[in-house]
């Protein structure tokens, strides 16, 4: 009797193996579908491509999507580093592809291209100036693949980083550059940051926040560490940014229903987007708390936009707006988004849209037949 009971609970686990992990699989499959019939591109002037491109003597992987192939080009470059927003960008960009032709480029160490890659050479190649060169070749890759002279670049957040050097290095390539959350001098916002932290959780006697926020000064550290920046970063986002309540760009369980339910993606891709994030931070982070884009010079021969949300917690709004001033471009404008933090593109959608379509876009006189 034992034994057949034995056997019978074996039966039962060696089911519940096979059924639960299939059952896992099939409705990831379903909403692969669903998500992949939300998002058809139907137009027959429309693009929806996904191709691994050479760039940097790597594979990487480079989404192109759009209502006519003949709107100018829009590449953004995701932020992190690491976040790859090849299956994110459906919470966002949607109403972007009626204007624009729009590119969405798993970088280095990110997503797909973090999958598909050696992870040796792609931690031997991982460092800022490497990372420029390869926006600059998928920059010149969009050109040359679909016969433009110039195209559009927003940059978020560590994006900005790599978009502002692109406007600064090569403007002759760019109608426009638009920032947001835009990082300037890394030091400088970490200090300022810490110190309004530190003050809100005083001024709140927050007795958790206090404990933790001392317990990793003086901050930053001289030598970047990624523990200490989380945080200084969980803290400045519940008291510098907007209001709790909604579910954010950032909400985890969001986050893992866009990646698991993204057409694009393989099972590998997907822990290829967990695992490269902290494989990125971990090489990218001491470079990029030594940054300072001021230092690259004050004068652009390209249109700058700033996008900045007033609740910006990570980095500090006031912050850009003073760097902002300090620049001379050909055209040049600073757009608050009142309402948002660090992801306006995302918290506040409609009016990140509507900003690009009437400010930006018209500065996109050339077209195909005109080159």
């Amino acid at each position: 009797m034992i034994q057949r009971i034995l056997k019978c609970v074996g039966i039962a686990i060696l089911s519940l193996i096979v059924i639960v992990p299939s059952f896992g699989l099939i409705y990831r499959k379903y909403l692969q579908y669903r998500v992949a019939r939300e998002r058809a591109i139907r137009s027959p002037h429309g693009i929806d491509s996904l191709e691994a491109v050479e760039i940097g003597g790597i594979r990487q992987w480079i989404e192109v999507r759009g209502q006519n192939v003949d709107n100018p080009i829009l590449l953004f470059i995701h932020g992190g580093p690491g976040i790859a927003f090849i299956p994110l960008a459906g919470s966002f960009d949607g109403p972007w592809e009626q204007h624009f032709t729009v590119v969405q480029w798993d970088q280095r160490g990110a997503g797909k291209t973090y999958a598909s890659n050696d992870k040796e050479l792609q931690r031997r190649t991982m460092n800022v100036p490497r990372m420029e060169q390869d926006a600059l070749e998928v920059v010149n890759y969009l050109r040359s693949q679909f016969h433009r002279k110039k195209i559009f670049v927003v940059g978020p957040s560590w994006g900005s980083v790599l978009g502002l050097w692109l406007a600064h290095e090569h403007p002759d390539l760019l109608y426009a550059y638009v920032g947001t959350g835009q990082v300037v001098n890394m030091e400088q916002n970490a200090e300022t940051m810490y110190k309004e932290d530190l003050e809100q959780a005083e001024s709140q006697h927050n007795e958790e926040a206090i404990k933790e926020l001392e317990s990793i000064a003086p901050y930053p550290p001289a030598i970047a560490d990624l523990g200490k920046t989380l945080i200084a970063s969980k803290w400045a986002g519940r008291f510098l940014g907007p209001p709790q309540g909604r579910t954010g760009f950032t909400d985890v369980r969001r986050i893992l229903t866009d990646v698991i339910s993204a057409p694009e993606y393989s099972l590998a891709d997907d822990a290829g987007f967990i695992k490269g994030q902290k494989f990125s931070g971990e090489i990218l982070l001491p470079q990029i708390m030594k940054l300072d884009l001021s230092k690259m010079g004050t004068e652009y021969r390209v249109p700058i936009f700033f996008f900045e949300g007033r609740r910006d917690p990570y980095c500090l709004a006031g912050l850009v707006e003073e760097f902002s001033q300090t620049i001379s471009a050909p055209h040049k404008e600073f757009v608050w988004f009142e309402h948002s933090g660090h992801f306006p593109f995302y918290e506040e959608k409609q009016k990140f849209a509507d900003e690009l379509f009437q400010r930006v876009l018209p500065l996109a006189a050339e077209r195909p037949g005109n080159n």
